[in-house]
């Protein structure tokens, strides 16, 4: 069987998304990267917006899921490679995830009444909003809101997530807005499709993954949590 795609190929004559390799080495990384996934070079401001985007979310404690996980892996005896990817593996709808939901909604021809009408009655969450860490305010989410309008970025999708939130709070609690809501409002606005949302994280986040998975090297292996047997 033949594959085909408009990605990339390989050779003398490589090129990503009909531009030259040895052009693409050139670019800045997140600029590379934006162009092998949206298949277009970002403008000036595209490039510095996104690169805030990617920046924002490149670790977040040793806490987490994606953290816990890959450094137990790790701990275990594991490669690299292994340990990583069961990082990765960790991050779903509520870790990571909510990038993708948010920017589905944020795109969607719904209101904000309609869909917030429709979580409640669901008994789901608003993606995108409120934060276990910050309860009065998400500086991720206004750092990137804030680089946003900088370079221009300032129209309907972020509106619509800025949207979402007060109707939210209009009806039920006022919940902050939080890195992956700023995240899908700001990647919907300079139009990119919602389904490479947990793909966005994915990149972002990796580097971290790596960092940890190389510090948890230098500790004991195999590391044990306390718990406790709570059965009958």
């Amino acid at each position: 069987m033949d594959w085909e795609t408009e990605i990339s190929s390989s050779g003398e004559e490589a090129v990503v998304r009909g531009k030259k390799l040895e052009e693409v080495m050139e670019m800045g990384f997140s600029d590379a990267i934006y162009l092998i996934l949206k298949g277009e070079r970002p403008t000036d401001e595209e490039s510095e917006v996104f690169n805030t985007v990617l920046s924002s979310s490149i670790d977040h404690g040793v806490g987490n899921p994606s953290t816990v996980s890959a450094r137990t892996v790790q701990s275990g005896g594991n490669s690299m490679n292994a340990s990583v990817a069961a990082g990765i593996l960790a991050l779903g709808d509520s870790h990571g995830g909510a990038i993708e939901e948010a920017m589905k909604l944020v795109q969607s021809s719904k209101s904000a009444e309609k869909i917030v009408e429709e979580k409640l009655e669901e008994g789901e969450r608003v993606p995108g909003l409120g934060h276990k860490v910050y309860e009065e305010e998400d500086p991720r989410a206004q750092k990137i809101l804030e680089k946003a309008r900088e370079n221009g970025f300032d129209g309907e999708s972020i509106e619509n997530m800025l949207e979402l939130k007060q109707e939210l709070a209009d009806k039920k609690v006022d919940l902050v807005l939080n890195v992956d809501g700023a995240i899908a409002a700001v990647m919907s606005e300079i139009g990119w499709d919602w389904r490479l949302g947990k793909g966005i994280f994915i990149i972002a986040r990796t580097p971290g993954i790596v960092a940890h998975v190389r510090e948890e090297m230098d500790e004991e292996p195999f590391r044990r949590q306390e718990g406790s047997y709570e059965g009958e």
